[in-house]
């Protein structure tokens, strides 16, 4: 694409280390001509691709955002087509929500589920191009955590991560499910108030290419985004004056009122066959 190999060749002339500054400045005055740009807006591009770790001879933007595009709404099309409750809860709603388009690389989605529907999900997921895996993932505290991971035909570096939770009466419990050192299988409980989840979850729809899928508030994607990393400051950016700030200081106030978790023998969870089925079989190891 255009925009692709505008970054490639204006990346390749900075790193160029047998140009000196004067043949440097030469090709990229020749390079916007060509592009119909000038030499400032290339050297901030260029700063920003390295604010970004990004190399484009290995990451294509243009090439990037089609993707994820095309799989977000493959991935909306099959949940709506099969009555599976979900809430988007991933990085890309910092664009999508504010009607923007993508700008940086990204490689995931992340999205709640309603555990009532994993069985249906895993069911149906092969027909419309997506894999269905459950990985176990070494934490720091030496514990391994069930993950559900999902891909979309061979684009292996693109991965869906799921979050699981079920509904209680008012309440919203999302659950963690681990194997600890001892090799017990545990859950987490990680209790949602009604407060928060009115804050959080809403059942209007929201649309990208005419296809309908939910999400969690901007409020809630506020409060995610406390990462120092270049990715997380410049999606904050993206998003930030969208946020009502009077429902961001009560649902943080919520958070801080909120039922502290706790951890259940797996045993007792009547999801705990579904979440460990087959673990000598389908179970693979990861890095988290």
């Amino acid at each position: 694409m255009k925009e692709d190999l505008l970054d490639i060749k204006l990346y390749n002339i900075f790193e160029d280390e047998s140009k000196d500054f004067e043949k440097k400045y030469q090709s990229l005055k020749e390079l916007a001509m060509q592009y119909q740009t000038d030499y400032m807006w290339l050297k901030q591009r260029y700063i920003w691709l390295k604010y970004m770790n990004i190399d484009p001879n290995l990451v294509h933007l243009k090439e990037n955002h089609l993707l994820v595009y095309e799989i977000f709404d493959k991935y909306s099309q099959m949940l709506n087509e099969n009555d599976i409750e979900y809430y988007y809860s991933g990085d890309i709603l910092a664009y999508l929500l504010v009607g923007k388009e993508l700008e940086r690389n990204h490689h995931d989605l992340d999205v709640f589920i309603n555990m009532d529907d994993l069985e249906k999900l895993e069911d149906v997921c092969m027909k419309y191009g997506f894999s269905f895996e459950r990985k176990m993932v070494m934490c720091d505290d030496c514990s391994k955590r069930v993950m559900l991971k999902m891909y979309y035909k061979d684009f292996l570096d693109f991965q869906i991560t799921v979050s699981m939770y079920v509904r209680e009466k008012d309440s919203f419990i999302q659950k963690d499910y681990f194997v600890n050192e001892e090799n017990d299988k545990l859950v987490e409980y990680r209790f949602i108030s009604p407060e928060i989840f009115n804050l959080s979850f809403s059942n209007v729809p929201h649309f990208h290419n005419n296809i309908r899928y939910y999400a969690i508030s901007l409020e809630a994607l506020y409060l995610c985004k406390g990462g120092n990393s270049p990715k997380d400051i410049y999606d904050f950016n993206i998003f930030k004056d969208y946020v009502d700030k009077e429902k961001l200081q009560v649902l943080a106030e919520a958070y801080k009122e909120n039922n502290s978790n706790f951890i259940v023998s797996a045993d007792k969870d009547g999801f705990s066959d579904f979440i460990f089925k087959d673990k000598n079989k389908v179970f693979k190891y990861d890095n988290l």
